[in-house]
């Protein structure tokens, strides 16, 4: 079937609502491969990879993607999922169980029955920014030479900020060089081991994942509490790493902090290297919406770039969704992108956030919240409440408000930039140890990256 444009551009809109309403191991597992077919009759046709997505989303998220369509799409259009390839033909609806599709095996295309890598996710459309680089540089390397150093690779960090990326383009790089590589997300893993369990196929589940040369499993974070997955996996790591075999991981937060965990795993997950991918700053933010236009079929003013680049401070999902909602937009509406056009969009938009924190409101956050005063976290008090107050204040600067560590330094009365980096690692460590410090600054975090401070004070 030739892809319809018009069905193309609707259905990209509506997920550029749909990545940002659906919890992320969803919108990845059953979300992100689809694609808008066709319009027939006034009903859109979303192609999915296998009958099991397309079951899963007319059960499951229908009601969600009725509401995404609504917002974008003429009204009254119906929606409707057909595996791509197959003839239309009414779905069947099914009561029974159905076991979830196996995970992608080197075949980019997912031909092979498993999740398909996704062929926009390559080394060479990642932008490289100061909080990525090392990550970058560990992805390529394993990807070169699986097996050869950095085994397990560990890439934390953030919501949206580029692991599922790396870990894409390190399985299609290593399956392009002839090895046989796998990706999957934590939850596709944790199913198929419950559905061969429970189908007494569990000897098969093991060889499925110990022949393989590279294993890049996606969202470690949602074995904790799992013990029979925990099981499965650490066998399936040992076998792995015993061969020779790469293991690449990645995790919203580093082994130390992952709750529930057994201790066996986390010590495995610590052999290798572990690497964190930070806040983008505003240029990289700039730089990974002037990418992701280049290869938009419809022209982005530079205005209108820098507006999205200096209102969402912390998630590229947010930003490269913001900006295909707006250029599908502008092409369903035959109207221009402008900067008020943008800005209506984001201001409709449960994606939007809202004006920045300035760092002098932040920093009177903070301040607030540890019992001391913004001229003391200014001044070069040393004493141990007043530290950690700094650090914390270094740690919203720099990860809620997406602010360089040049920047941080000046609002925090002219610090040099080693001086910050330093209060980064050192505020870090003491999150790791301490869930009581950990939850306090995460209230902070997310009041500021929703652009609502706990205190405030005119600037």
């Amino acid at each position: 079937m030739v892809v319809s444009p018009s069905a193309s551009r609707i259905w990209e809109a509506a997920l550029g609502r749909l990545q940002i309403q659906v919890n992320r191991p969803s919108y990845d597992t059953w979300l992100r491969e689809s694609v808008g077919l066709a319009l027939e009759e006034g009903v859109l046709v979303v192609g999915v990879p296998t009958t099991f997505a397309a079951e899963w989303l007319e059960r499951r998220l229908r009601g969600v993607i009725e509401e995404a369509l609504g917002a974008v799409a003429p009204a009254g259009t119906g929606i409707t999922f057909r595996v791509q390839g197959q003839a239309a033909e009414p779905m069947p609806m099914q009561a029974s169980v159905v076991a979830p599709p196996p995970a992608a095996i080197a075949d980019p295309t997912g031909a092979d029955g498993g999740m398909p890598l996704n062929p926009r996710y390559t080394f060479g459309a990642f932008v490289v920014g100061g909080a990525s680089q090392l990550a970058y540089a560990a992805a390529r390397a394993v990807a070169e030479a699986p097996g050869a150093a950095y085994n397990p690779l560990f890439i934390y960090g953030g919501v949206g900020l580029g692991k599922t990326h790396l870990l894409h383009a390190v399985a299609q790089h290593a399956a392009a060089a002839g090895k046989h590589a796998v990706y999957l997300t934590t939850e596709a893993f944790t199913n198929e081991f419950l559905t061969a369990i429970r189908e007494r196929r569990a000897d098969a589940f093991r060889e499925r994942y110990r022949r393989v040369d590279l294993l890049a499993l996606d969202d470690i974070q949602f074995l904790s509490g799992k013990e029979s997955t925990q099981e499965a996996f650490f066998h399936t790591f040992n076998a792995l790493h015993d061969a020779g075999h790469q293991v690449v991981i990645a995790s919203d937060r580093r082994p130390a902090a992952l709750p529930m965990l057994e201790e066996r795993l986390r010590s495995r997950f610590e052999w290798g290297l572990l690497v964190d991918v930070g806040t983008p700053d505003l240029e990289t933010r700039t730089a990974i919406l002037q990418a992701h236009a280049a290869r938009s079929r419809v022209p982005v003013p530079e205005s209108v770039i820098e507006y999205l680049a200096q209102r969402i401070l912390s998630n590229v999902r947010q930003l490269e969704g913001a900006l295909n909602r707006l250029t599908a937009l502008a092409e369903l509406t035959g109207t221009a992108i402008t900067v008020e056009r943008a800005a209506e969009a984001l201001g409709a938009s449960t994606m939007a956030t809202s004006t920045p924190a300035s760092p002098r409101a932040a920093i009177a956050s903070v301040a607030a919240a540890f019992g001391t005063t913004p001229a003391a976290l200014l001044s070069k008090r040393r004493d141990k409440a007043v530290t950690q107050a700094r650090q914390v204040a270094v740690h919203v600067l720099t990860h809620a408000l997406g602010l360089s560590a040049t920047s941080v330094g000046e609002a925090l009365g002219n610090r040099d930039r080693t001086t910050v980096l330093y209060a980064l690692k050192q505020i870090q460590t003491h999150l790791d140890a301490d869930l009581s410090l950990a939850t306090q600054v995460g209230a902070l975090m997310r009041a500021f990256t929703n652009g609502a401070p706990t205190h405030s004070q005119q600037d």
